[in-house]
């Protein structure tokens, strides 16, 4: 009998692994600007002039096609808004979906160490930088950190959506405007240091610029092919991952 138990035991201790990792991956996916906004920069409520109206209109639009996407392939796929509720929150990725204004381009940033969040004047006007200005308005804390680990996990998160965006960002899909692709760490001091990457513990961490309006309002129309696509690349790095 002590015998049997022990084997039993055995069995269940090598079981546990295999459980655990059956666990679908946690996505966010976060549509920029999208009320209700975040505490130290609520006066960035987004660009305009899409085929949609509003910035927010568009990335709550691609954002929602991307969950169902995402939930289809078996992604714990969750709705976030510009406030990233509950602070903190934790994932396999956090993707936040925004659009360039004029003269902009179509680029994903992702989170790098150093440094730490953006802050402006007020509620989120001028330039930003990594300390409060005399009347920065609140942020709320603690903020999170940005590990070695998670920067890297980023950038190639980072990659495959940018891989995947730039295979649909073309002429004949009505894309007018440039392709930045991954910006270089630090040269985008409002993408790589965006808030959203110290509001979740996420392991990998990305913003995605999916073009600029009106000069590229043919191709933001393609929702349902710009949020394939996003939801393939993603899925496609969760398996890199050995997540899915």
């Amino acid at each position: 009998m002590r015998t049997a138990v022990i084997a039993i035991s055995a069995s269940l201790a090598l079981a546990a692994p295999a459980a655990l990792s059956a666990q679908p991956p946690v996505v966010l996916v976060q549509a920029g600007h999208l009320s209700p906004g975040e505490p130290g920069y609520l006066a960035q409520t987004g660009a305009s002039g899409n085929p949609f109206g509003l910035e927010s209109t568009f990335n709550r639009r691609v954002r929602d096609a991307m969950i169902k996407r995402l939930k289809a392939a078996g992604v714990d796929a969750r709705r976030l808004a510009a406030r990233v509720e509950p602070l903190g929150v934790a994932g396999a990725t956090f993707v936040s979906i925004h659009h360039d204004s004029p003269g902009g381009a179509a680029m994903v940033g992702h989170a790098i160490t150093g440094g730490n969040e953006n802050y402006y004047r007020g509620e989120g006007t001028g330039t930003a930088r990594p300390t409060p200005y005399p009347n920065s308005g609140r942020h709320r804390t603690p903020a999170t950190k940005v590990s070695p680990a998670v920067e890297r996990t980023s950038a190639g998160t980072a990659r495959r959506l940018s891989a995947a965006l730039k295979s649909i960002f073309t002429p004949a899909n009505g894309a007018r405007g440039r392709f930045s692709g991954v910006i270089p760490p630090n040269s985008n001091r409002r993408m790589n240091h965006f808030y959203g990457f110290y509001r979740t513990t996420a392991r990998s961490r990305v913003i995605v610029e999916v073009g600029a309006a009106p000069d590229d309002n043919p191709f933001l129309a393609k929702v349902p092919l710009i949020s394939r696509t996003l939801a393939t690349a993603i899925i496609s790095d969760l398996k890199a991952r050995k997540l899915l």
